[in-house]
């Protein structure tokens, strides 16, 4: 026991004298790298919005009542005169019956007192006759005048009733055509916000339709800042990410001035080309697609990274340089704004990204920490350290 004592302790007398744990060298790795230069183009603001369609409809129905039918179902394509919703009408249809009947009473009472004012005028004439020949009395010829006039009278305002029964029933009748609510245009069926058997009310809307004929532009909220600067025909540059990562160049379609006191913005158009170059295949332009307009202000030199670059240790941003000797050292940096960075017809700009934006190709701006000329990893999938050595 005493010799088994002796070499348990010899053997932990050794393992201490190896001292503290040695960092472990720095591994042969190899990643992508990047040297850094500034870069300078148009700065762009963006300003975030949806696609629209350049003509679409709202449908609201004119009469209240309970859906009886739906004929199409939202997201089909419609043509023009279409029946989309069928609204009940009996009671209408009552309305216009009783309207049609009062009208026939009044024509049947107005045939009848036609008829008396006729004999009454042909009693009034003989009666003129005989006065002048003083056959009759004064009081005699006033009788017959009166009748004549009082049947004409009646005669008059059945006549008015007969016509105001009929336009009753004209009106009811017209209506009676609103309660199959139809499209007024061809297009896709986008919203229908009334179900079979709901009750909806006089201008309650029920339906929208986009005509996709028509093409599609991008809508978007612009800062009362930019009010002065903007213009209906200036060109500005688009996004749409679902149809297209890179941007494009168009034009503004217009500028609405109402500045909204809420939110002291203003909305804006531009036009959407049919075809974007280098966009996703089978992609096709819809309404409600997010979307972008971004605004060219002032030309800018920037120092941009890859966002995959930066990496986050705890809540401080670091990125991985390479030194003379190809050896990998962190470092903290201090980045601003994101960025999309596009050539457009020969031009360079720099887009300003949405903070959480997923977009492929994001740069982020350094603000200090990172000089031009040096030389960073880009490597967002692998696990590299400080003391990596790059490999040649």
């Amino acid at each position: 026991m005493l010799r088994i004592l002796v070499l348990c302790v010899a053997f932990l007398l050794t393992a201490c004298g190896q001292g503290p744990d040695k960092a472990p060298e720095g591994r042969q790795v190899r990643a992508a790298t990047l040297t850094l230069e500034p870069r300078e183009a148009v700065e762009c603001r963006s300003l975030p919005g949806q696609v629209e369609a350049r003509n679409s409809a709202v449908l609201s129905s004119k009469i209240s009542g309970t859906v009886t039918a739906v004929f199409v179902e939202e997201g089909a394509m419609v043509q023009k005169g279409q029946p989309i919703l069928q609204i009940d009408d009996a009671e209408l249809r009552q309305r216009q019956q009783g309207a049609q009947a009062g009208a026939g009473q009044a024509v049947l009472e107005r045939k009848a007192v036609a008829a008396q004012a006729a004999l009454a005028r042909t009693n009034l004439e003989r009666m003129r006759k005989l006065y002048d020949q003083q056959a009759v009395s004064r009081d005699d010829f006033d009788r017959a005048q009166a009748e004549y006039l009082t049947l004409q009278s009646k005669e008059q305002a059945l006549a008015a009733q007969a016509a105001q029964a009929g336009h009753q029933s004209e009106e009811v009748a017209s209506l009676l055509s609103y309660s199959t609510v139809t499209a007024p245009i061809s297009g896709i069926l986008t919203r229908r916000q009334a179900d079979l058997g709901a009750f909806v009310n006089a201008g309650s809307p029920l339906a929208a339709i986009d005509d996709a004929e028509s093409g599609f532009e991008i809508a978007a909220q612009a800062d009362e800042s930019l009010l002065a600067r903007l213009a209906p025909g200036m060109q500005v540059l688009g996004l749409v990410p679902a149809l297209s990562a890179r941007p494009f160049a168009t034009n503004l379609t217009a500028v609405i001035g109402h500045v909204d006191p809420a939110t002291r913005t203003f909305r804006v158009k531009a036009a959407l080309p049919g075809q974007i170059e280098g966009g996703e295949p089978g992609a096709r332009a819809r309404a409600g697609l997010f979307g972008k307009v971004c605004v060219p202000l002032t030309p800018a030199r920037k120092l941009l990274v890859p966002e995959e670059a930066v990496r986050l240790r705890g809540e401080l941003p670091t990125v991985l340089t390479v030194d003379q000797d190809k050896v990998l050292r962190l470092r903290i940096v201090k980045t601003g704004g994101s960025y999309l960075e596009a050539q457009v017809e020969g031009r360079s700009y720099i887009l300003q990204a949405q903070a959480g934006e997923q977009i492929p190709g994001l740069l982020a701006e350094v603000l200090s920490g990172l000089n031009p000329g040096e030389t960073v990893i880009v490597s967002p999938d692998q696990t590299l350290r400080e003391g990596d050595r790059l490999a040649p």
